[in-house]
């Protein structure tokens, strides 16, 4: 068996004992009655992924703006190999509500999803990732506190696929926003009808053990007042400094609005804008980023599904994407879905992508300023 073979079993049997652990498994040789009742109320979810993607670009191998990956679509999040199948993801959450009074979350990911997550140098860029560990605790009746590792509260789109209307995510998703955090939470059912508030602090974006003594506040307010609308404002702000200081704050504000004014047609808007305070180190001057997504997506029948998404990325400092003068990414993205049965769902994609700079390659390793792609993706979900 090759080394990463062994590091991959290590990985998910250290995974598996977290998750027992986390249900309160007993020890070998106990009574299966006490086995039954530490599994009660806890909930088994999960799915896998599966997609094959093609670029006309056809990039050249080891493109020096992807840290050497072979084939790559750039600036793109999860879909980055180029002209290649790929596994993605298999995903295994096990949740246990709070509602009785105290519960838990432990979601592992494994796959070339959970690689791009695993921003934290702490635990190691490799294909397998702790994305959630949480313990939560309900208080008073109308307060849910949650303290460990936590999804991000921005953003249009998630981790997981299944969950999003499209199979490549939007540069806002990959750029604008953080993805985990580690800290703690406070969800609020409020006295108003349709209004919920979550406040927060943690560690920072996308960091298990903080580089600084400071953190990072956060903050959203939901609004529900009909079925057919919702609307969520979400905020980050704290020191995150680029050398590790308690200084140099960086905010980030996120707009998700959802109108659903017919059967079976969903329309959602996303707004982001962020800045960094002395982006280049002590003196410098800040960076900022924005830029919204547009999602229209329609329901045909009982299992199929047709989604168009447009958006524009505006990184004007080059912040968030590493570009010299920064750039603005355009991209639109059509979207088929068919459910063939319950737990499987298949998609199909095209997508073009543009820049103002010339950030892409060809087969010959000149820049260009599009890319085009189609890709073909496979869900199981239990």
């Amino acid at each position: 068996m090759q080394v990463g073979t062994n590091k991959a079993v290590k990985q998910w049997t250290w995974g598996v004992a977290l998750a027992a652990a986390a249900l309160g498994a007993p020890a070998y040789g106990a009574d299966p009655e006490a086995v039954m009742d530490g599994l009660k109320g806890v909930s088994v979810k999960g799915y896998v992924e599966g997609q094959y993607n093609y670029n006309f670009n056809d990039p050249v191998d080891n493109t020096a703006t992807t840290a050497n990956e072979n084939q790559a679509n750039l600036f793109r999040v999860f879909d980055t190999k180029a002209n290649s199948f790929t596994f993605n993801m298999a995903e295994l959450a096990l949740t246990k509500s709070s509602e009785a009074g105290t519960g838990f979350g432990l979601v592992l990911n494994y796959g070339l999803d959970a690689k791009a997550i695993n921003l934290d140098p702490t635990f190691g860029a490799d294909n397998f990732e702790v994305q959630q560990a949480y313990v939560s605790e309900k208080l008073g009746g109308n307060v849910e506190l949650k303290l460990g590792k936590l999804a991000t509260l921005a953003g249009a789109e998630v981790i997981e696929g299944p969950s999003n209307y499209n199979i490549s995510r939007s540069f806002l998703f990959g750029w604008a926003i953080p993805f985990t955090h580690t800290g703690v939470r406070a969800a609020v059912t409020t006295p108003v009808p349709g209004v919920s508030l979550t406040l927060g602090l943690n560690n920072g974006w996308d960091i298990v053990s903080d580089n600084n003594k400071s953190k990072t506040a956060e903050a959203q307010v939901g609004l529900t007042p009909m079925d057919m609308f919702s609307a969520f404002v979400t905020g980050y702000y704290g020191p995150e400094s680029t050398v590790g200081a308690d200084a140099d704050n960086r905010g980030v504000v996120d707009v998700v609005a959802t109108i659903k004014p017919m059967d079976g047609l969903a329309l959602v808007l996303n707004y982001d804008r962020g800045s960094q305070e002395a982006a280049g180190g002590a003196g410098t001057a800040s960076a900022l980023w924005q830029g919204y997504a547009l999602y229209a997506n329609l329901g045909i029948g009982d299992k199929h599904s047709v989604t168009l998404r447009g958006e524009v990325f505006d990184d004007q400092d080059g912040f968030r994407t590493s570009v010299a003068g920064g750039q603005t990414l355009r991209e639109v993205t059509l979207t088929f879905a068919c459910k063939m049965r319950e737990s499987l769902e298949w998609r199909a994609e095209v997508r073009h992508d543009e820049s103002n700079q010339n950030v892409f390659v060809d087969d010959q390793g000149v820049a260009q300023d599009t890319q085009n792609t189609v890709a073909l993706a496979a869900y199981y979900t239990f």
